[in-house]
């Protein structure tokens, strides 16, 4: 079993969606199936003056809300998140751009798709749950630190703006032909593609119709 998931790291679907996922895979006994995480920017023309601000005020803005609708918002995502054990605070997340953070995802994918993964988790989990500025180099050199990874290797990474931003446009691209509209966006088996956070029934119904394709 592949697995390609398009998400980002400020998206608290895509770690919804990443947990369902996991249990998915986990009850259908494909626990080591080859999850690729593959590069998706939700907003890539942040301006400067955005940087920094509270998420939550940001989205307001954004969408047209009330801050304090845009509050009842999020905190009915973080109720949603605490169901599969992740403690979202939204109080703490910051406004933030996130190609660097996607740079880094592409050099850990060439060292292993499994150490990637938990790079990944990091960095949600920094972001969503411990108010971390994903901006910070440092930040983002220990999350690699703490998924196995060489902080040396992470840092040469982030100090030259042009490594791996190749990678990470080759990933946009092929979210564009495939009509990636939104993440978190699920494409098993290179068959059946799956969108949102859904279920962890609805993820097992689309893994086994994959496997079902593939078979035929």
């Amino acid at each position: 079993m592949t697995v390609e998931v398009f998400s980002d790291v400020v998206c608290p679907f895509c770690y919804i969606g990443k947990r369902h996922l996991e249990t998915a895979l986990a009850e259908l006994g494909l626990a080591h199936a080859e999850v690729r995480y593959r590069s998706f920017e939700l907003d890539p023309n942040l301006s400067d003056s955005d940087l920094g601000s509270p998420s939550t005020a940001h989205l307001a803005a954004k969408k047209g809300l009330s801050v304090a609708d845009a509050e009842r918002m999020t905190q009915a995502v973080a109720y949603r998140a605490s169901q599969v054990g992740i403690p979202m605070d939204f109080s703490r997340a910051k406004v933030l751009r996130t190609r660097d953070a996607h740079r880094l995802l592409q050099w850990a994918r060439t060292q292993s798709l499994e150490q990637a993964a938990k790079l990944k988790e990091e960095l949600m989990n920094d972001y969503f749950c411990r108010g971390v500025d994903l901006n910070e180099r440092g930040a983002l050199a220990a999350a690699a630190e703490r998924a196995g990874l060489e902080r040396v290797g992470a840092l040469d990474v982030l100090d030259r703006p042009e490594a791996f931003r190749a990678e990470v446009e080759a990933d946009l691209a092929y979210a564009q032909r495939l009509n990636v509209r939104g993440v978190p966006f699920f494409v098993f088996n290179q068959r059946v593609g799956l969108s949102g956070a859904q279920s962890v029934e609805t993820f097992k119904s689309a893994m086994k119709e994959s496997l079902q394709s593939a078979a035929e």
